[in-house]
């Protein structure tokens, strides 16, 4: 409500604020304003921050400011219609608390002072009783009597009865006169409680459980034994109890993916302890247990790898021995066997950065086939053509880091007719911003193959990775991230990406795309938080893989095909997606899912345009999706272009900087 003075307001401005016709009856209109008084007046009183405490308490005198106004100008009616009669005959007939009677002397002081309430009119008794009792208007007495029943001024009504007693009342009309106060106060008793229980069922469904209780306690405080509180103190039990079960359950699942059992065991007992009758306790524990088991049999068949490994190992570099550390890391990736790994890839020939040269670039120059270029801890600044046959293995993935400027090209490059290229534990980016519509990406496999491994490719200007014009690439334990196009761009008819526990996350565009022919296979990867799909795949040339694979809260669809023929989804769970789960349009044929979980996405979770071909279907579950859980033969709206971005042309060579190493 605007700021409003007692002293300016008119009857006009009044009647206009709180809305009232031009020939309404004031007094009738009254009631249901002093309704809005009352309940603002428990807002104030019940509110939970300073804030709100301090608006209702603003906006409960405003009303009450145009609420006197209003029955001043009643007062002042009645006081002009007063004719001062001497008492005779037997006394007037009771007056109920609805009775419109005048104010005679009260209503005098009250319209005087502007309804302020029982200190003014404790001023006026004296007044009144000086008076001669004869003279005294009993019937006003009572109409004064019932306002301030209307108005839930209890001690002010207490003290008419005395005065109903002075001016000669009968006994009947004091004792009918008392039971209209206490009839009064018990429905504003009740009106309170209302209120309160209504506002505790409130917050307990807004998750606000301190504050439900705090309701409750006032309700028990008004009334103990409230029927009511026991049930909704049982529903604050039961939400409690559910925040709790879902923190547990939390802990669980991240104690199992980091494989430390014991943590897990121990929460598992306690959400036992805390709810018992949990109907899923029992799945968990079975999980929680074919988890173990299989992680220890992953160990057991690690050491036996590693066991041959060290028996095989003469101090040089061997393809074998590499392929059997290499599938030994997959098992266990433990410390102790990554650190061997990287001990042995080592072996051979091997040119060091920065012990034997300076920079990256000028080891290259150097290398051979089956060379190994090992780079230390640092920052790099240089953008790679990598020769063929070569490796570059850095000493952590963390902290050996090659950069190059966004506007000068990729970081590294394979060009066509190089093959055998490997690199291992590096951090890849680019540093600053290009928004032109062609950009570089970090890696750029154009025309060559490439296998990467342990690596991390971030703040690409274009795609994290891109593989076209027939190159190949292949990555292990790797992760993109923040590209301002896709993760991982593949395309064209000979371009193939193999993809094992890769990690594509919060890249503007797709996680991983294939288009204009490419194709290639995903497996045990994640694909999460990507401005689009996590997987999209349009017209591929070959059948498209996708096994054990997680694609969750991306923006739009967790895998997309369009125009495949050919493609297999086992075991993967596709879970929260804003606009769906799996989706195949454009006559995919040959498409084959078996054991796929498909939950909570938005819109619908699997959707096959009219014409798809399915070749098998099972034991997939498709549930909690918002919409449609699986919708077959579904329309869409025909595109009117390409929906891709199109991959940046190959990169410059190498920084000027570095042509003279």
């Amino acid at each position: 409500m605007p700021d409003i003075s007692s002293r300016e307001l008119s009857i006009e401005a009044a009647r206009q604020k709180l809305g009232f016709e031009k020939d309404e009856c004031l007094e009738e209109g009254l009631s249901k304003w002093r309704k809005v008084e009352i309940r603002l007046y428990w807002m104030a009183k019940s509110a939970t921050s300073s804030a709100a405490k301090a608006s209702f308490e603003r906006d409960l005198a405003e009303l009450r400011v145009l609420i006197n106004a209003v029955e001043a100008e009643l007062a002042k009616k009645k006081i002009s219609q007063v004719v001062p009669v001497q008492r005779q005959g037997p006394p007037p007939a009771k007056v109920s608390k609805k009775r419109k009677g005048g104010f005679v002397i009260f209503a005098l002081i009250f319209g005087m002072l502007g309804g302020g309430g029982y200190y003014a009119y404790k001023e006026g008794l004296l007044e009144l009783r000086s008076r001669q009792k004869d003279k005294v208007n009993l019937e006003n007495l009572q109409g004064d009597f019932g306002v301030s029943i209307e108005k839930r001024r209890w001690s002010e009504a207490q003290n008419f009865i005395k005065l109903l007693k002075e001016a000669g009342a009968t006994e009947v009309v004091i004792q009918e006169s008392l039971a209209e106060i206490e009839k009064g106060r018990n429905e504003e008793k009740g009106q309170q409680i209302a209120f309160l229980i209504s506002n505790a069922q409130s917050a307990q469904e807004a998750g606000q459980l301190p504050e439900a209780e705090i309701f409750c306690q006032e309700v028990e405080k008004l009334q103990p034994g409230h029927p009511i509180v026991p049930s909704i103190r049982e529903s604050i039990r039961k939400s409690r109890l559910e925040v709790r079960r879902k923190l547990i359950v939390g802990e669980i699942e991240k104690a199992m993916e980091a494989e430390e059992w014991e943590i897990a065991k121990s929460q598992l007992a306690m959400l036992r302890k805390a709810d018992p009758a949990f109907n899923q306790i029992s799945s968990i524990e079975v999980t929680l247990k074919t988890a173990e088991e299989e992680a220890i049999k992953r160990k057991e068949k690690a050491a036996v790898l590693v066991a041959k490994v060290r028996s095989l190992d003469e101090g040089t570099y061997s393809a074998e021995v590499i392929a059997l550390l290499e599938e030994a890391v997959r098992l266990d990736p433990s410390e102790d066997n990554r650190a061997l790994y990287k001990q042995m890839a080592s072996y051979g020939k091997m040119v060091k950065v920065p012990e034997d040269h300076e920079t990256i670039s000028a080891a290259l120059k150097v290398a051979k086939k089956n060379d190994r270029v090992f780079v230390s801890k640092g920052l790099y600044h240089e953008s790679l053509i990598i020769p063929h046959g070569v490796q570059i293995i850095g000493e952590s993935r963390v902290d050996t880091i090659i950069e190059c400027p966004a506007d000068i090209g990729a970081v590294i490059t394979v060009p066509a007719d190089v093959s055998d290229v490997r690199v291992v534990s590096l951090t890849l980016r680019h540093s600053g911003l290009v928004n032109d519509d062609e950009r570089s990406p970090v890696v750029a496999v154009d025309g060559g193959s490439i296998e990467g491994e342990d690596l991390l490719v971030v703040r690409a200007s274009g795609h994290g990775i891109a593989v076209l014009n027939g190159g190949k690439a292949t990555l292990s334990l790797c992760k993109i991230a923040d590209s301002g196009w896709d993760g991982i761009s593949v395309t064209g008819e000979e371009s193939s990406a193999d993809l094992s526990r890769v990690t594509c996350e919060k890249n503007l565009h797709h996680g991983v795309d294939f288009w204009d022919g490419a194709s290639g296979s995903i497996k045990s990867s994640l694909l999460i938080g990507n401005g689009r799909n996590g997987l999209f795949a349009i017209d591929p040339s070959a059948a498209i893989s996708v096994q054990t694979t997680r694609s969750e809260k991306n923006r739009e669809v967790g895998f997309y095909f369009s125009g495949v023929n050919g493609v297999s989804i086992v075991d993967c769970h596709v879970h929260e997606n804003f606009l769906g789960g799996i989706l195949f349009d454009q006559g995919s044929k040959a498409v084959s899912l078996k054991g796929n979980k498909i939950t909570k996405n938005g819109e619908a979770g699997l959707v096959f345009e009219m014409g798809v071909e399915v070749v098998s279907e099972n034991e997939n579950e498709v549930e909690e999706n918002t919409g449609k859980q699986i919708w077959r033969d579904a329309v869409f709206p025909t595109s009117s272009g390409e929906d891709t971005v199109s991959p940046p042309p190959p990169p410059p060579p190498p920084l000027k900087g570095e042509e003279s190493d």
